[in-house]
């Protein structure tokens, strides 16, 4: 019965044929061959952990002689030994590393005698470790602890052994919040001491949890660095929220005569309320009157001079002048639209229109050149091409009755040739020339030659509206390089948004 009950637990963990059945061309149906399968826990891998079993299977027909051997300290289970020459091989593997599974056939054609090694990759059993990474700020070693200033930055990776595919980190004071990657970047603002706690398994194949718990072992203290403002967003409430570097001290509305919202530039807005953020006391939340548009710009200033604001570790807030704010906007394309995948998905490849008279063209997802983040999207074009790319999946949606804006970034690195480019949104399964917009070297800043080498970003299509209604929607790139040698160009951050009309507009 014990036999039977390995047999049947490993079906159930998968199988994995690692060889076809091999014959020789005069050989009839049903004659000698060759046939192994493996019963992993790992299925379609040869991958177990340390004391782990495996099964391999011999389904070979007309052998006279079979031999399985495994080196030690692993065995087979089958008879506690390193060589065995039953047809199911049940092993455990007590060594980590690559380990091989040897089978040697022979038949009454020694011809067809036939050697096999199998390579399982025996994993170590998992033993929970971390390593901090980095720290950006200033902060000190001590006996099992590290001593960091509030707003610092701290970066965790997992060193566990085992390999590791599922991590759960247990943060002290982010207990609201699922950290579950590999590497966390963790920003601590409040005065106090944390634990860190770490727990790491594996799915396939199976590796029992294991935990660190390290008890206090980051120190928040005062910082010395001054407190700065990190980000100035307008939420979808039209609630301006400046994120500063650590939590505030607690701010009174006579505070708001120190803040100045200034709209084009020229206008000030009406400031109806300042209060800190209920769920973080780093975020200072700024009500205004009349809702900010994302046609509009807006900054946002604050006079130390009059003002009181401090930090929770009782550090002065400085004088800021006209910090931008990133106006919302419903943002309409979402997928890989910074291309920081690495690939060109939702887009396909740009392809040659005018490849049969002589145009030349290619394309490469670039990485260190991009405005943002890593990757940026590169196009050479040879003289005289004219050259198109256009999204194949991921369609969004537009409404007729409403205005949109579509924002990308350009750095053209060679244009001896004048470069011009048409982009056009059209349905997905269609063509439609109506709403585009055309950008040339003549006329468009941004394809200028006093701007080659520089990104640039371009905003379009705010004067128009969608000729109808279309459900799924793509946006299409058509580029022409003119004579005079060879055109490079990069895209990086496209956006497509709702764009919010004035009433003077």
């Amino acid at each position: 019965m014990k036999f039977y009950k390995y047999i049947f637990l490993c079906i159930l963990a998968g199988i994995t044929f690692v060889t076809a059945c091999q014959q020789k061309e005069d050989v009839i149906p049903y004659g000698d061959f060759t046939d192994i399968a493996i019963f992993s826990p790992a299925t379609g891998e040869a991958v177990v952990q340390v004391e782990g079993l495996m099964s391999f299977a011999d389904g070979s027909r007309g052998t006279t002689s079979r031999l399985w051997t495994i080196p030690n300290p692993s065995y087979f289970i089958n008879n506690d030994t390193s060589e065995l020459t039953e047809e199911i091989a049940h092993i455990r593997f007590m060594e980590v590393g690559s380990v091989p599974v040897n089978l040697h056939l022979e038949f009454t054609d020694t011809t067809a005698n036939y050697d096999s090694t199998i390579m399982v990759t025996v994993l170590d059993s998992i033993t929970t470790d971390l390593d901090v990474v980095s720290i950006a700020g200033n902060y000190t070693e001590e006996e099992n602890k590290l001593v960091i200033e509030a707003g610092s930055i701290v970066t965790m990776t997992d060193t566990s052994s085992g390999n590791p595919d599922t991590y759960e980190w247990i943060l002290e004071g982010f207990e609201d919040q699922s950290y579950s990657t590999k590497t966390v970047e963790i920003l601590y603002k409040k005065l106090g001491l944390y634990d860190v706690q770490l727990i790491s398994s594996r799915v396939k194949p199976y590796g029992r949890p294991d935990t660190l718990l390290l008890e206090d072992f980051i120190e928040v203290i005062p910082s010395t660095l001054p407190i700065v403002v990190t980000s100035v967003d307008e939420n979808e409430s039209g609630v301006i929220e400046v994120q500063f570097s650590r939590d505030l001290d607690n701010i009174g509305l006579d505070e708001i005569e120190n803040f100045t919202v200034m709209v084009n530039g020229t206008t000030p807005a009406v400031i109806t309320n300042l209060a800190l953020n209920s769920a973080d006391q780093s975020i200072l939340e700024i009500t205004v009157e009349e809702n900010i548009l994302n046609s509009q710009t807006a900054t946002v200033s604050y006079n130390a001079d009059n003002g009181n604001i401090r930090s929770s570790d009782f550090v002065d807030v400085e004088t800021v002048t006209d910090l931008p704010i990133n106006i919302y906007a419903v943002e309409i394309f979402n997928s890989n639209n910074d291309f920081e995948s690495g690939v060109l998905a939702p887009f396909g490849d740009p392809f040659v229109e005018n490849a049969g008279a002589g145009g030349t063209g290619s394309y490469e997802m670039l990485t260190g050149s991009a405005v943002s983040g890593n990757h940026s999207l590169g196009i050479t074009m040879g003289e005289s091409t004219r050259m198109s790319f256009a999204m194949i999946t991921d369609f969004f949606s537009v409404e007729k009755d409403k205005t949109y804006a579509f924002e990308f970034w350009v750095k053209v690195d060679e244009n001896p040739s004048k470069i011009e480019m048409t982009v056009r949104f059209m349905p997905g399964d269609g063509w439609n020339d109506s709403y585009k917009q055309w950008l040339g070297s003549c006329c468009t800043t941004a394809l200028k030659v006093e701007n080659i080498g520089t990104w640039q970003k371009v905003t379009m299509l705010t004067d128009k509206n969608p000729p109808a209604d279309w459900a799924e929607t793509k946006i299409h790139f058509q580029l022409f390089s003119g004579a005079g040698g060879q055109t490079k160009i990069e895209f990086d951050n496209l956006r497509f948004y709702e764009y919010e009309v004035g009433p003077t507009e």
